[in-house]
Protein backbone atom coordinates (compact mmCIF):
# COMPACT_ATOMS: atom_id res chain seq x y z
CA UNK A 1 0.00 0.00 0.00
CA UNK A 2 1.28 2.81 -1.22
CA UNK A 3 1.70 6.16 1.47
CA UNK A 4 0.15 9.60 1.76
CA UNK A 5 -3.34 8.36 1.01
CA UNK A 6 -5.01 10.97 3.75
CA UNK A 7 -2.07 11.99 5.55
CA UNK A 8 0.32 13.46 3.32
CA UNK A 9 -2.28 15.28 1.21
CA UNK A 10 -3.23 16.89 4.84
CA UNK A 11 0.62 17.93 4.83
CA UNK A 12 0.97 19.22 1.55
CA UNK A 13 -2.62 20.50 0.66
CA UNK A 14 -4.49 21.73 3.53
CA UNK A 15 -5.26 24.79 1.85
CA UNK A 16 -7.42 21.95 -0.61
CA UNK A 17 -9.41 21.22 2.97
CA UNK A 18 -10.47 24.64 4.13
CA UNK A 19 -8.27 23.97 7.04
CA UNK A 20 -6.21 26.50 8.92
CA UNK A 21 -2.70 24.66 9.40
CA UNK A 22 -2.91 26.30 12.82
CA UNK A 23 -5.17 23.31 13.72
CA UNK A 24 -2.28 20.97 13.81
CA UNK A 25 -0.89 23.20 16.51
CA UNK A 26 0.53 20.39 20.11
CA UNK A 27 2.01 21.28 23.05
CA UNK A 28 3.84 17.88 22.22
CA UNK A 29 6.03 19.87 19.62
CA UNK A 30 7.64 22.05 22.53
CA UNK A 31 9.41 21.49 25.94
CA UNK A 32 8.90 23.92 28.33
CA UNK A 33 10.04 23.83 32.24
CA UNK A 34 7.37 24.85 34.04
CA UNK A 35 3.77 23.78 34.81
CA UNK A 36 2.19 27.39 34.25
CA UNK A 37 3.20 27.49 30.61
CA UNK A 38 2.03 23.57 29.75
CA UNK A 39 -1.19 24.35 30.71
CA UNK A 40 -1.08 27.71 28.69
CA UNK A 41 0.18 25.58 25.64
CA UNK A 42 -2.66 23.27 26.58
CA UNK A 43 -5.40 25.37 26.40
CA UNK A 44 -3.94 26.64 22.84
CA UNK A 45 -4.00 22.98 22.19
CA UNK A 46 -7.30 22.71 23.01
CA UNK A 47 -8.99 25.59 21.12
CA UNK A 48 -7.04 24.59 17.91
CA UNK A 49 -8.18 21.27 18.18
CA UNK A 50 -11.50 22.34 18.24
CA UNK A 51 -10.92 24.58 14.82
CA UNK A 52 -10.24 21.28 13.08
CA UNK A 53 -13.18 20.19 11.31
CA UNK A 54 -12.84 16.23 11.00
CA UNK A 55 -15.68 16.11 9.04
CA UNK A 56 -13.86 17.50 6.38
CA UNK A 57 -10.86 14.72 6.95
CA UNK A 58 -12.16 11.63 6.09
CA UNK A 59 -9.71 9.45 8.44
CA UNK A 60 -12.27 8.63 11.02
CA UNK A 61 -15.27 5.55 11.06
CA UNK A 62 -18.40 6.79 9.96
CA UNK A 63 -20.00 3.67 11.99
CA UNK A 64 -18.87 2.04 15.29
CA UNK A 65 -16.34 -0.25 15.34
CA UNK A 66 -18.07 -2.52 17.93
CA UNK A 67 -21.77 -2.30 17.29
CA UNK A 68 -22.22 -0.52 13.79
CA UNK A 69 -24.14 2.54 14.84
CA UNK A 70 -23.36 5.70 13.15
CA UNK A 71 -20.80 7.90 14.62
CA UNK A 72 -20.85 11.60 15.59
CA UNK A 73 -18.10 14.25 15.63
CA UNK A 74 -17.96 15.60 19.40
CA UNK A 75 -15.28 16.68 22.40
CA UNK A 76 -16.22 13.49 24.66
CA UNK A 77 -16.39 14.14 28.68
CA UNK A 78 -12.77 15.07 29.93
CA UNK A 79 -11.14 15.15 26.45
CA UNK A 80 -10.19 18.38 24.62
CA UNK A 81 -10.19 17.03 21.02
CA UNK A 82 -12.46 15.87 18.83
CA UNK A 83 -13.09 12.56 18.32
CA UNK A 84 -15.41 10.03 16.14
CA UNK A 85 -17.76 8.77 18.90
CA UNK A 86 -20.57 6.40 18.90
CA UNK A 87 -24.42 7.29 18.64
CA UNK A 88 -25.98 4.37 20.68
CA UNK A 89 -25.40 5.88 24.36
CA UNK A 90 -25.28 2.31 25.84
CA UNK A 91 -21.95 1.88 23.54
CA UNK A 92 -20.20 5.27 23.48
CA UNK A 93 -17.36 3.67 21.93
CA UNK A 94 -14.91 6.51 20.99
CA UNK A 95 -12.67 5.91 17.88
CA UNK A 96 -9.14 7.70 18.63
CA UNK A 97 -7.28 8.75 15.63
CA UNK A 98 -3.38 8.17 15.60
CA UNK A 99 -0.38 8.74 13.67
CA UNK A 100 0.24 6.43 11.12
CA UNK A 101 3.83 4.40 10.57
CA UNK A 102 5.52 4.89 7.09
CA UNK A 103 8.19 2.82 6.40
CA UNK A 104 10.60 2.97 3.21
CA UNK A 105 13.48 1.58 1.77
CA UNK A 106 16.27 3.22 -0.43
CA UNK A 107 17.68 0.51 -2.22
CA UNK A 108 21.00 0.40 -4.32
CA UNK A 109 23.13 -1.88 -6.34
CA UNK A 110 26.50 -0.86 -7.81
CA UNK A 111 26.36 2.74 -6.65
CA UNK A 112 22.95 3.04 -8.00
CA UNK A 113 19.50 4.05 -6.40
CA UNK A 114 15.76 2.70 -7.18
CA UNK A 115 13.17 4.47 -7.93
CA UNK A 116 9.52 4.21 -8.70
CA UNK A 117 7.17 6.37 -10.39
CA UNK A 118 4.31 6.73 -8.57
CA UNK A 119 0.96 5.56 -10.66
CA UNK A 120 -1.53 7.33 -7.82
CA UNK A 121 -2.29 10.30 -6.60
CA UNK A 122 -0.98 12.55 -4.98
CA UNK A 123 1.73 13.29 -7.06
CA UNK A 124 0.78 10.70 -9.51
CA UNK A 125 3.73 10.76 -12.04
CA UNK A 126 6.33 11.84 -9.67
CA UNK A 127 9.21 9.69 -8.42
CA UNK A 128 10.21 8.23 -5.38
CA UNK A 129 11.96 4.92 -3.58
CA UNK A 130 9.61 2.27 -2.52
CA UNK A 131 7.22 3.11 0.89
CA UNK A 132 3.88 2.83 2.26
CA UNK A 133 2.32 2.06 5.56
CA UNK A 134 3.23 -0.46 8.19
CA UNK A 135 0.79 -3.13 8.18
CA UNK A 136 -0.20 -5.17 11.59
CA UNK A 137 1.66 -8.03 12.24
CA UNK A 138 4.78 -6.95 10.46
CA UNK A 139 8.03 -5.34 11.57
CA UNK A 140 9.21 -2.11 10.14
CA UNK A 141 12.33 -3.71 8.41
CA UNK A 142 9.17 -6.32 6.80
CA UNK A 143 7.29 -3.65 5.56
CA UNK A 144 10.06 -1.90 4.23
CA UNK A 145 11.02 -4.69 2.30
CA UNK A 146 7.09 -5.88 1.54
CA UNK A 147 6.91 -2.30 0.15
CA UNK A 148 9.91 -2.45 -1.88
CA UNK A 149 8.43 -5.68 -3.44
CA UNK A 150 5.11 -4.87 -3.83
CA UNK A 151 5.77 -1.65 -6.09
CA UNK A 152 9.03 -2.48 -7.49
CA UNK A 153 9.33 -6.16 -7.41
CA UNK A 154 12.34 -6.25 -5.71
CA UNK A 155 13.57 -8.18 -2.60
CA UNK A 156 16.07 -7.89 0.39
CA UNK A 157 16.77 -9.42 3.84
CA UNK A 158 15.06 -7.13 5.66
CA UNK A 159 17.55 -8.33 8.81
CA UNK A 160 20.62 -6.79 6.26
CA UNK A 161 18.63 -3.58 5.89
CA UNK A 162 20.07 -0.51 8.11
CA UNK A 163 17.58 2.08 9.58
CA UNK A 164 18.69 5.38 7.74
CA UNK A 165 16.27 8.27 8.99
CA UNK A 166 12.97 8.88 10.97
CA UNK A 167 10.56 11.78 9.59
CA UNK A 168 8.27 13.21 12.29
CA UNK A 169 5.29 15.03 9.88
CA UNK A 170 2.77 17.04 12.09
CA UNK A 171 1.85 13.73 14.22
CA UNK A 172 0.45 12.37 11.43
CA UNK A 173 2.77 10.05 10.32
CA UNK A 174 5.63 8.71 12.01
CA UNK A 175 8.48 8.01 8.80
CA UNK A 176 11.18 5.06 8.93
CA UNK A 177 13.50 4.78 6.47
CA UNK A 178 16.13 2.06 5.64
CA UNK A 179 18.81 1.38 3.34
CA UNK A 180 19.56 -1.92 1.30
CA UNK A 181 22.02 -2.91 -0.88
CA UNK A 182 21.08 -5.34 -3.42
CA UNK A 183 21.89 -8.79 -4.88
CA UNK A 184 20.90 -7.97 -8.55
CA UNK A 185 19.46 -4.91 -10.61
CA UNK A 186 16.00 -7.35 -11.26
CA UNK A 187 12.71 -5.11 -11.00
CA UNK A 188 9.40 -5.37 -12.31
CA UNK A 189 6.90 -2.24 -11.41
CA UNK A 190 3.82 -3.14 -9.22
CA UNK A 191 0.28 -1.98 -10.27
CA UNK A 192 1.23 1.49 -7.98
CA UNK A 193 4.43 2.32 -9.60
CA UNK A 194 4.22 3.69 -13.92
CA UNK A 195 8.24 3.07 -14.52
CA UNK A 196 10.49 1.62 -11.80
CA UNK A 197 14.61 2.29 -12.33
CA UNK A 198 18.36 2.71 -11.18
CA UNK A 199 19.71 5.62 -11.33
CA UNK A 200 23.15 7.28 -10.99
CA UNK A 201 23.21 9.74 -7.53
CA UNK A 202 23.65 12.45 -9.92
CA UNK A 203 20.93 11.29 -12.35
CA UNK A 204 18.15 11.16 -9.54
CA UNK A 205 15.30 13.59 -10.82
CA UNK A 206 15.61 16.20 -7.60
CA UNK A 207 12.99 18.39 -9.36
CA UNK A 208 10.56 15.71 -10.30
CA UNK A 209 10.40 14.21 -6.48
CA UNK A 210 7.12 13.20 -5.19
CA UNK A 211 7.60 14.40 -1.69
CA UNK A 212 10.10 16.77 0.48
CA UNK A 213 10.91 13.34 2.71
CA UNK A 214 11.71 11.90 -0.07
CA UNK A 215 14.55 14.35 -1.31
CA UNK A 216 15.68 14.69 2.53
CA UNK A 217 15.80 10.45 2.23
CA UNK A 218 17.86 10.40 -1.09
CA UNK A 219 20.06 13.56 -0.31
CA UNK A 220 20.92 11.49 3.19
CA UNK A 221 21.39 8.64 1.75
CA UNK A 222 23.60 10.08 -0.69
CA UNK A 223 25.72 11.54 1.54
CA UNK A 224 25.85 8.34 3.61
CA UNK A 225 26.58 5.54 1.16
CA UNK A 226 30.32 5.64 2.42
CA UNK A 227 29.33 5.19 5.88
CA UNK A 228 29.46 1.61 7.60
CA UNK A 229 27.28 2.38 10.48
CA UNK A 230 25.33 5.77 9.52
CA UNK A 231 24.13 8.15 12.09
CA UNK A 232 20.17 7.80 12.07
CA UNK A 233 18.67 11.20 10.24
CA UNK A 234 15.89 12.54 12.64
CA UNK A 235 13.60 15.34 10.98
CA UNK A 236 10.64 17.36 12.19
CA UNK A 237 8.04 19.11 10.30
CA UNK A 238 5.98 21.01 12.56
CA UNK A 239 3.39 23.88 13.25
CA UNK A 240 4.22 26.55 15.33
CA UNK A 241 2.39 28.55 17.69
CA UNK A 242 2.50 31.34 14.87
CA UNK A 243 1.15 28.73 12.67
CA UNK A 244 3.57 28.60 10.44
CA UNK A 245 4.67 25.29 9.38
CA UNK A 246 9.01 24.73 10.42
CA UNK A 247 11.45 22.21 9.75
CA UNK A 248 13.66 21.09 12.71
CA UNK A 249 16.24 18.23 12.62
CA UNK A 250 15.68 16.22 15.72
Amino acid sequence: MMMYRVASSLLACSHLLNISVSAFQSPRHFIFSTAGIRRQLQSVATTNARRLNLAAVPSGPAYCEICGTATSIKIPDGDERERHVCGNTECGHIAYQNPKVVVGAICTYNDKVLLCQRAIEPCVGKWGYPQGFLELGETSRQGAARETLEEAGVEFDPAKSELLAIYNLAGFQIQMIYRAELESDDFEPGHESSDVKFVAWDDIPWEDLAFPTVEWGLEYARDMKGETNPAVQERTKLVTMDGQWKVQEG
